[in-house]
């Protein structure tokens, strides 16, 4: 009888632990975009091999990337650091575009790049997301088929560098409470992934004088937090929400991925970094839309197919059949047959 009895407890225990990891991790992160964007770490000391807790990063080729994209555009508003991650999200969808301007003068411009039958990927200069421009691509979806597959809008370090003309913190803050509501409220939403990234933290050792004196961790800090707790508040039972409740995603992950080694200015990080945090916005972006075949090698913002119905069968069938069996053993006059 023990061999049974021990059938039962296994199997009893087995479903207990699949129930309890739903309900803790699963049920409040049932696609692990959470992971994805909020945790993970490097697997080796050269940086180049990232890995968020809980789930699988897929290195895409460009020609996934531009399949998945399916000719829509991307566009990117914001300071240098968005425009860093502009090139390299360009670059990975189309390794013959530029992973950088092509001289100091085009650095605070516009940029417009065409993947080769794909999509186009733009970047417009706005430090302080207060432009017109700014506004109408929040505005001007007219439809899902027309909008741009990804939007990404970056801004703070310019608040904090130019206290003084930008209005600083309070400025910054009205200005993000302004723009998340305008995501929400568009009837549209402004782009099938609305993206707003984290304010990039710094090096302060290898900073400038001028930008130590106005950049300091403790603001970024500050800021970061007021985005988080915007666009993932607090639940009914006082818990944070580990998923979005706006329709924005917030990869503060990128600030966890930061080494001091990377940059040379304390503000600006290498391009083998940053082409990792490009890789992460295209998980986030065409994970889910890929085609799901085991074994599953893009987990990270994707739902698990359920199995075929033979498996589920088999399986119901091998979970059953050991109590069945101790039931049917347990009928009176059973033992003696």
């Amino acid at each position: 009888m023990w061999p049974h009895f021990l059938g039962i407890l296994v199997t009893a225990l087995s479903v207990f632990v699949g129930l309890s990891r739903y309900v803790i991790l699963d049920w409040s992160d049932p696609t692990r975009c959470a992971e994805l964007l909020g945790r993970g770490s490097w697997l080796d000391d050269g940086l180049r091999n990232w890995q968020p807790n809980g789930c699988m990063l897929y290195s895409y080729k460009p020609a996934q990337a531009t399949n998945c994209l399916r000719s829509k555009p991307v566009v990117f508003i914001g300071d240098s650091v968005t425009r860093t991650l502009f090139f390299q999200v360009a670059h990975l969808l189309d390794p013959k575009l530029p992973t950088a301007p092509s001289n100091d003068g085009e650095k605070h411009s516009d940029h417009v790049l065409q993947v080769t039958n794909g999509s186009s990927v733009s970047f417009f200069w706005d430090p302080f997301l207060n432009s017109t421009h700014t506004l109408d691509v929040l505005r001007s979806a007219r439809d899902t088929a027309h909008r741009p597959s990804l939007l990404v809008l970056g801004s703070g370090l310019w608040y904090l560098r130019y206290a003084n003309t930008s209005g600083g913190l309070p400025t910054w803050e009205a200005n993000m409470e302004h723009i998340l509501d305008e995501v929400v409220k568009s009837p549209v939403k402004p782009a099938d992934e609305v993206v707003i990234l984290p304010v990039e933290q710094v090096v302060t050792s290898k900073l400038s004088k001028d930008r130590a004196l106005s950049l300091r961790s403790s603001d970024i800090d500050a800021m970061n937090s007021d985005l988080f707790h915007r666009i993932s508040p607090s639940t009914n039972l006082g818990l944070l929400s580990s998923t979005p409740s706006l329709p924005v995603s917030l990869p503060l992950v990128f600030n966890q991925m930061l080494h001091p080694s990377q940059t040379e200015d304390g503000l600006h990080f290498s391009e083998s970094l940053v082409k990792i945090q490009a890789n992460i916005l295209i998980n986030l972006r065409c994970n889910d839309k890929m085609p799901k075949r085991f074994p599953l090698d893009k987990t990270c913002c994707s739902t698990y197919p359920w199995p075929p119905l033979l498996q589920l069968i088999i399986l119901g069938t091998a979970v059953l059949w050991g109590p069945l069996v101790l039931l049917i053993s347990r009928r009176p006059g059973m033992s003696n047959m």
